[in-house]
């Protein structure tokens, strides 16, 4: 019996944890990766899809504003093309929800999730664009209660490596190589 040669690696983590870049990292230094980001899954702002709070403001951090059925098409393709791979492939999925959704959740080798805390997330933030871009008050209101719920939301899986964030990118993509090179 053939040794599982294609392996799917989940980085989630707080909003603005260094997450994509990390996935980057990882797949220059991974032989044969690839990534799949959940930023570009999100419906299109006014998309009757994406949530609404009282206010009538749309709201980005649940899995509702992201076509996670086309994400999970896309995955499933990956694992299509790279289940009988005799060469070690990896694919490197990042998204601060991916451990929210029960059906991706169940695919990963490996699981780490990078926190920060609350000033360091709302600093690198208000530093960002997004579009839509975030109304005063959506970081207080929605981003950090929705971030501590969705994470409350995921407790009940054993098989995830919480990580705190730290300023050494370095060092941090040095471990989650190494942990990785052990499967």
């Amino acid at each position: 019996m053939a040794l599982r040669k294609s392996f799917i690696i989940g980085l989630s983590g707080t909003t603005n944890s260094g997450k994509t870049t990390l996935a980057s990292r990882l797949c220059k230094i991974l032989p044969r990766a690839s990534s799949i980001c959940q930023d570009h899954y999100f419906y299109e702002p006014n998309d009757p899809r994406v949530g609404r709070d009282e206010d009538g403001n749309q709201v980005w951090e649940e899995l509702q504003a992201i076509d996670m059925d086309q994400m999970m098409k896309d995955v499933n393709a990956w694992i299509q093309t790279h289940q009988n791979s005799t060469e070690h492939t990896f694919l490197v999925i990042e998204g601060f929800l991916i451990f929210n959704h029960r059906s991706l959740a169940s695919l990963f080798d490996k699981k780490f999730f990078i926190k920060i805390d609350r000033e360091t997330c709302a600093e690198r933030r208000s530093k960002r664009t997004y579009n839509p871009p975030d109304y005063p008050g959506y970081f207080e209101s929605k981003v950090w209660p929705m971030y501590l719920k969705n994470l409350k939301d995921i407790q009940y899986q054993t098989d995830i490596e919480y990580l705190e964030e730290t300023n050494d990118l370095d060092k941090m993509l040095e471990y989650l190589h190494k942990n990785i090179m052990e499967l």
